[in-house]
């Protein structure tokens, strides 16, 4: 990972800023570009993110396609020293762009903050990587794009831009030091999501066909045409019925909690842990949009070698609706440098799903989802990868799917 560039002083053509010294902007980005193949049986997953950033997407019937899974992207983010109480501001915009398709989506937000910091800490507003990655799933989930099956049906239990567990929209987040790394004795944060949620509630009314004059037209179930101002005015009978979509939002203001931390110790040994809490409120339109979904993360690393590390990580997800259903999961990863620019990963999981569904299959729990990759650097910027996941399904069938990928990647 780049380091941020420190703002730099600015002399000669350019004049100083007048609150410090003005920020020099890092423009960066990355081009990354797979050829994947994906087989499963009995249409067993979906848990596999198969044909991500693809023209047409990719199935068990398609030979290969190309993907972009990894999201290409272009970005800019600075720093600047101010002269006023020690602060350093930061920003980060960045865009994953879909190099495969020129169509009307080929941009998107991927981060967006602006953030204030000193010696005690750092706040940050805006679209950020969620504490539950960064103190989490990264410490067993470091594949570029395959590799996240338990770990992507565990966090999709959350609901909003905290589903499956990388980045979250519209948040506040105080940090305190980083636990990408054991750079940090004590790492610390916590995240609050601002005025997310939306859901769309289907309702079942008297169709209108139309109006007249200042009444609206309806139908009963003789054929009779029935005239009135609304629908409240409608007595007796049966009328004609359809099917209506109504959008309503989440009525909290605060939507979302994370609270993290991280202890390292020995400079090669982490420990860390992740609360996450949801807050729903739709005006109690029903169970399905009313839950308040939670998880637990507890994770731990440690660098046994310079280029050898083991890692752990156990993750449980609770609906917190009306059957109170749980989703849990367990992985163990380790991380290898080879040396000569090639490393690799090796992680195995396992998922327990006690959620019910008309089809068994759609919570089958998973008895092994194994996954890893083999990357040569070729620079500085330019690296090749073989990356493949299988997932083994406890349903009647005992199912499979399985999904490799060759990709090729350049920093800038």
């Amino acid at each position: 990972m780049k380091k941020k560039i420190l703002a730099l002083a600015v002399s000669g053509g350019l004049a100083a800023a007048p609150m410090g010294a003005m920020a020099a902007p890092e423009v960066y980005g990355i081009v990354d570009i797979g050829v994947e193949h994906y087989t499963d049986s009995d249409n067993a997953s979906g848990d596999i993110f198969q044909g991500l950033r693809s023209v047409a997407g990719n199935s068990d019937g398609r030979d290969v396609a190309l993907v972009n899974g990894l999201n290409s992207r272009l970005g800019v983010r600075g720093e600047e020293e101010l002269d006023v109480a020690g602060l350093t501001a930061s920003y980060n915009i960045e865009l994953g762009i879909d190099v495969l398709d020129d169509g009307d989506s080929d941009t998107f937000t991927r981060l967006g903050w602006a953030a204030l910091g000193g010696d005690w800490g750092k706040i940050k507003v805006g679209s950020q990587w969620q504490a539950l990655y960064e103190f989490g799933g990264w410490n067993t989930h470091r594949t570029d794009v395959h590799g996240y099956g338990t770990y992507y049906r565990t966090t999709g239990v959350l609901s909003n831009s905290l589903a499956y567990g990388f980045r979250q929209d519209s948040a506040i987040s105080y940090e305190y030091g980083g636990a990408w790394g054991h750079s940090d004795p004590f790492a610390a944060q916590v995240t609050l999501g601002v005025g997310e949620g939306s859901a769309s509630v289907d309702s079942t009314q008297a169709k209108s066909f139309g109006q007249l004059d200042d009444d609206m037209v309806f139908e009963d179930a003789s054929g009779n045409r029935v005239l009135a101002e609304s629908r409240d005015d409608l007595t007796g009978g049966n009328y004609v019925q359809e099917t209506v979509s109504e959008g309503v939002s989440n009525q909290n203001g605060i939507t979302s909690i994370q609270a993290a931390a991280q202890y390292s110790f020995a400079d090669n040994v982490s420990v860390n842990g992740v609360y996450v809490r949801e807050f729903n409120d739709y005006g109690g339109v029903g169970i399905a949009e009313e839950y308040d979904p939670e998880l637990y993360n507890l994770g731990a690393r440690w660098n046994v070698t310079d280029a050898y590390e083991l890692s752990v990580n156990y993750t449980q997800a609770n609906t917190n609706n009306g059957n109170d259903d749980t989703v849990e999961s367990i992985a163990i990863a380790s991380m290898m440098d080879f040396g000569n620019g090639l490393t690799g990963h090796l992680g195995f999981s396992q998922l327990s799903d006690d959620r019910e569904s008309t089809d068994d299959d759609n919570y089958s729990d998973i008895d092994l989802n194994t996954y890893g990759y083999i990357k040569q650097a070729l620079s500085d910027r330019t690296d090749v990868r073989f990356e493949l996941e299988n997932i083994q399904y406890d349903n009647q069938a005992d199912s499979s799917a399985t999904v490799a990928l060759v990709g090729i990647q350049h920093n800038f």
